[in-house]
C-alpha cells in the first residue's frame, strides 16, 4: 500500500515571480513593532487573489510612522491611502497602530509592487509601494522578474523548481534530475 500519490495541486503556495499591480488580501495578524530608529511599524503580508499568481505571497511589508515634524504630514498621507484602499471610511478615528493591525486581516486592496534594492545578503524581495482599492479588471503582472536575486517570495517551507545546493565552501553544486531518486 502506497503512503500517498503524488499530486501537482495539492502543493504549497506560488511565489510571485514579477512585479505589477495585485488585488490581495491581508494575510495573519498584522504586527506592531518599533523600528532600530524607536519608530513604531506596522508589518504586513499579503496574497495575491486572484490572477496567474493565486496564492503567492508579497511578505514582511512595513508601514512606518514617523512622527518627527518634517515627516508627519507624509506619514499621514500614507496611512490614510492604505487606510482608504481597504475600505475604512471617512471620519474614523485611528487612535493605534494596534487599531490598524486588529482591523485590516482578511481585508482585500490592490498594491503596486516593484522589486527592492538587494539587502545586506544581496536578497532581493517584492516590496509594495502603493495601495488603491480592488481593482475589478484583476491583478495585472507587469513583466519585471527579479533582478539577479538570490531569494523568492515563496512561503519559506517551498523551493524553486530547479534547486541548487552548496557544499561546505559555500561552492555551489549542481544537481540534475538525474541524481534524484525518484
Amino acid at each position: 500500500m502506497s503512503l500517498f500519490t503524488v499530486d501537482s495541486n495539492n502543493v504549497f503556495g506560488v511565489g510571485v515571480q514579477e512585479a505589477g499591480k495585485y488585488n490581495v488580501k491581508i494575510v495573519k495578524a498584522a504586527e506592531v513593532g518599533t523600528t532600530g530608529r524607536g519608530q513604531q511599524k506596522l508589518t504586513l503580508d499579503y496574497e495575491v487573489v486572484d490572477g496567474k499568481y493565486k496564492g503567492g505571497q508579497i511578505r514582511y511589508q512595513v508601514m512606518t510612522w514617523d512622527d518627527e515634524q518634517d515627516h508627519i504630514d507624509m506619514t499621514v498621507k500614507r496611512f490614510n491611502t492604505f487606510l482608504v484602499a481597504v475600505g475604512v471610511k471617512d471620519g474614523a478615528p485611528i487612535d493605534t497602530l494596534n487599531q490598524i493591525a486588529n482591523g485590516v486581516v482578511n481585508r482585500t486592496l490592490a498594491v503596486d509592487a516593484e522589486w527592492g534594492d538587494p539587502n545586506s545578503k544581496g536578497n532581493v524581495y517584492l516590496q509594495v509601494y502603493g495601495y488603491h482599492k480592488v481593482d475589478p479588471e484583476g491583478s495585472k503582472s507587469n513583466g519585471v522578474k527579479r533582478p539577479n536575486g538570490n531569494t523568492t517570495n515563496t512561503p519559506a517551507n517551498t523551493q524553486p523548481a530547479n534547486t541548487s545546493t552548496y557544499d561546505n565552501n559555500g561552492d555551489q553544486i549542481d544537481i540534475s534530475d538525474d541524481d534524484l531518486p525518484f
